[in-house]
């Protein structure tokens, strides 16, 4: 970092970003993610911090970055519903752009990934279709497809659960 001319920058929150998430004798806690700038954004944003944020069903905490520049703070992400302008007193203004937030990474995903329960409902079927043909054929091209069906199986079950683990911490 030194021989690049960069500097780490100060962060508040977490001291670790990233657990292997195993048991007592085990586990390990790093600071994975860090905020690095050289001395020209320095220069501009002298006060430029790291937020590590809590962690929520991963791995890795998320984190913020925060450049203020006269008293004004330029959030890194540039996601138009988090910069429309919201008047009222801070925590009004946080949970409507919070809110805007929320409703613009909601259709970001079904653009993504699609309806992940139909999903999982689709390949559900895909491999009860295959074992009634392996059934039939005891060929190891068929059983070959079948065990690669029940892979995207249960990749879909474990995203589905997962999703379903997030929105129940969140009630």
């Amino acid at each position: 970092m030194e021989d690049c001319g960069l500097v780490d920058l100060d962060f508040y929150g977490p001291k670790v970003t990233w657990s292997n998430g195993r048991g007592e004798c085990s586990i390990v806690w790093k600071r994975l993610e860090r905020g690095l700038a050289n001395d020209h954004r320095l220069e501009a944003f002298p006060a430029a911090t790291i937020s590590h944020l809590a962690s929520t069903g991963s791995d890795h905490n998320p984190y913020s970055w925060n450049f203020i520049q006269d008293k004004t703070v330029i959030k890194s992400t540039s996601n138009p519903s988090t910069n429309k302008d919201v008047r009222g007193n801070a925590m009004w203004v946080f949970h409507q752009k919070r809110k805007a937030l929320s409703h613009a990474l909601s259709l970001w995903s079904r653009q993504q990934y699609g309806d992940i329960f139909r999903k999982a409902k689709e390949f559900e079927q895909k491999v009860k279709d295959a074992k009634m043909i392996w059934a039939q054929t005891n060929n190891d091209t068929d059983r070959a497809t079948l065990n690669e069906l029940k892979a995207q199986y249960v990749k879909h079950l474990k995203v589905e659960q997962e999703v379903l683990k997030q929105k129940t911490q969140l009630k």
